[in-house]
């Protein structure tokens, strides 16, 4: 194995390549390297992309929406970070430990995985052995999507098909199987046709009962009144959340799952006040906002949908009121980013200097930066009061803007 120009390069054993940007990627024994398809030149990833000892590189997918490459050995799914300090995420799978268990993270099992296919909604199919299996990029959730469909040692490539129907090429034989009657490019999708207001109030009745639900007349041992749903979480595992004057039972592991501020505040000793305790309370939230966010971490959990499914599809009065929440509970699996896109799609003339004030406020500097390029070819429409106010409440905002416009003539 050596780096270099053209033919001055070798290679140990080429087991997957993927196209990226202007490169091919290259699986080479336990090394990821990467050819440049304009100078020819062969680089290899930094020591942090290396497979442990023993282990190979089996298969490379690269996503150009999310711009992620994938890499996989017989029994993991990593992403790979190929810029800036280089090295692999473990998404799903163990090192060494071979099973086929659909769970997330750390705690799925890969038999042989031979094909790696980033499809539409954040998802990556995967060729396990016999068995096409679906990875959820938002939660790491493996699921199993057939059962015995390709030969025993599996497929070597994944496409997808016009119809949404999956060809593969057999391992062994190479053989073309066409896999029909489903549409892989679509994710899951919740069988709802509630108008987004009706849909909020739905998940309000669901995720934030009434107290006399678990208690009062109907003679259950549970007391009613404020401590209702407190105890009755306490009793099955869980913790309750009070939002606004509402109580939302939800089971820990989605909690801490879903949202890094939830799994601080819950870790024993993780340094918070009221780490441990059976209840918790988000000061100035909307309750309708976190009903879709914790829908949304439940979905995510059971591996049900990604974050551009509809359970995110909030009504546009709730996109700041949620999207705010969701960075404030540091939700991770493109939460925050489906909502911002969301916001930053709905700006208008007459709006986006409003918006742009308030996602200044909220530090979101990557929905501020997209307001800003959407302001300049609007300039002669915006909002003369707007940027006025624009000034007042976020003068370093203003000055970029102001900057950019004097740039564009």
């Amino acid at each position: 194995m050596e780096d270099g120009w053209g033919t001055k390069a070798r290679f140990d054993r080429i087991a997957a390549l993927a196209d990226g940007r202007g490169g091919l990627w290259v699986a080479d024994k336990d090394s990821i390297r990467r050819l440049d398809t304009l100078s020819w030149r062969v680089t290899t990833l930094g020591g942090g992309a290396k497979a442990p000892k023993e282990e190979w590189w089996e298969s490379l997918a690269f996503d150009p929406a999310a711009g992620t490459l994938w890499a996989a050995s017989a029994t993991v799914v990593c992403r790979v970070r190929t810029e800036g300090s280089v090295g692999l995420e473990l998404a799903a799978g163990v090192w060494e430990e071979e099973g086929s268990v659909d769970s997330s993270g750390t705690a799925a099992r890969f038999h042989d995985i031979t094909a790696l296919l980033p499809v539409a909604g954040g998802r990556l199919l995967i060729a396990d052995g016999p068995d096409p299996r679906c990875m959820d990029d938002a939660c790491g959730a493996v699921s199993t999507l057939l059962r015995g469909c390709f030969v025993k040692d599996g497929a070597r490539q994944l496409v997808v098909l016009r119809d949404g129907g999956l060809g593969a090429v057999t391992a062994v034989h190479g053989s073309l199987l066409l896999i029909s009657g489903k549409d892989f490019t679509r994710p899951w999708q919740p069988p709802t046709r509630l108008a987004p207001a009706a849909f909020t109030d739905h998940l309000l009745g669901v995720l934030a009962p009434p107290a006399e639900v678990y208690g009062g007349d109907g003679g259950s041992s549970v007391a009613s009144g404020p401590t209702a749903t407190a105890t009755a979480a306490a009793l099955c595992g869980a913790v309750t959340v009070r939002v606004g004057g509402r109580a939302f039972p939800a089971h820990r592991s989605v909690l801490t799952a879903g949202s890094e501020y939830f799994a601080r505040l819950l870790a024993p000793g993780g340094g918070f006040a009221e780490s441990g305790a059976p209840e918790v309370a988000l000061l100035d939230a909307d309750p309708a906002a976190f009903a879709h966010l914790l829908s949304y971490m439940y979905g995510t959990s059971l591996g049900l949908f990604s974050a551009s499914s509809p359970s995110l599809a909030v009504p546009p009065a709730l996109l700041r009121p949620t999207a705010a929440l969701a960075g404030r509970l540091l939700m991770g699996g493109g939460a925050v980013a489906a909502l911002t896109e969301r916001l930053a799609a709905a700006a208008t003339p007459a709006s986006v200097l409003s918006d742009l004030a308030w996602a200044d406020a909220h530090g979101m500097t990557g929905l501020a930066e997209q307001l800003r390029t959407y302001s300049i070819p609007n300039r002669k429409a915006l909002d003369p009061s707007g940027l006025r106010q624009l000034v007042d409440s976020s003068p370093e905002q203003a000055a970029e803007l102001l900057k950019a416009f004097t740039e564009d003539f």
